[in-house]
């Protein structure tokens, strides 16, 4: 699943903690000063705002469009995914058209058709309806916002990173200790060499006594003479 902006995020916890039980409450922080005209017949939105002077339309009107925009999607994309449902409590269907919102009706206001007839369609239609709430949404937020596949599929992809790490230090090891055996641990012929070479060859001690031990003989034969 998709990465969430804090607002979307905002959103899902209305959902799962009962503050956003239908999409009027769910949306209620954002829509200071703004109320929507509902045509469930005809699926049309029309936004309504209160004018006064310190209204920046344009800026106010890309605000309340990516609230819609993320309400509706948010709400289709949880419950295709199963993590809620959505329910028509026909006890409590409005007449059509209806308005509901936090602009005043009293005072002067700039009226807003919303153009995207697939976002007006799925606003439209869960304006009108309940969200019950699964365990798994629960789940969801406590898990930072990370699907359970998406949890397994990191485990697994740290598995398989401490497999790689393991086989690859094995694998460098072998090659160092095979570089070593053939290039710098003396052969056994160089050391049987060495050692025969040390055994024939005499020391300079070893001359000095050899030759100290002729001259006495020397000496003692010329005394006896």
């Amino acid at each position: 699943m998709r990465a969430f902006t804090k607002d979307e995020q905002e959103l899902l916890r209305r959902i799962a903690d009962g503050r956003g039980r239908n999409l009027y409450n769910l949306i209620d922080p954002w829509i200071q000063g703004v109320s929507f005209q509902v045509d469930y017949r005809h699926n049309t939105l029309v936004f309504v705002f209160e004018q006064s002077p310190r209204l920046n339309l344009l800026n106010r009107l890309a605000e309340i469009q990516t609230i819609v925009i993320q309400s509706a999607n948010l709400i289709k994309l949880f419950e295709d995914k199963g993590y809620i449902f959505t329910f028509v409590n026909a006890s409590q269907l409005p007449p059509n058209p209806f308005t509901f919102g936090l602009a005043a009706v009293n005072i002067p206001s700039i009226p807003y058709q919303f153009p995207d007839s697939r976002t007006s369609k799925m606003f439209v239609e869960y304006s009108t309806r309940e969200i019950f709430v699964t365990p798994e949404l629960h789940k969801f937020i406590k898990d930072k916002f990370i699907t359970r596949e998406e949890w397994r599929a990191n485990r697994q992809w740290r598995t398989t990173r401490a497999a790689l790490l393991v086989a690859t230090s094995a694998l460098i090891f072998n090659i160092l200790f095979n570089l070593w055996n053939t290039f710098l641990r003396p052969s056994d012929k160089n050391v049987e060499l060495e050692t025969n070479l040390n055994t024939k060859i005499p020391t300079e001690d070893s001359n000095a006594s050899v030759l100290t031990d002729t001259n006495h003989s020397e000496l003692d034969t010329t005394q006896n003479e």
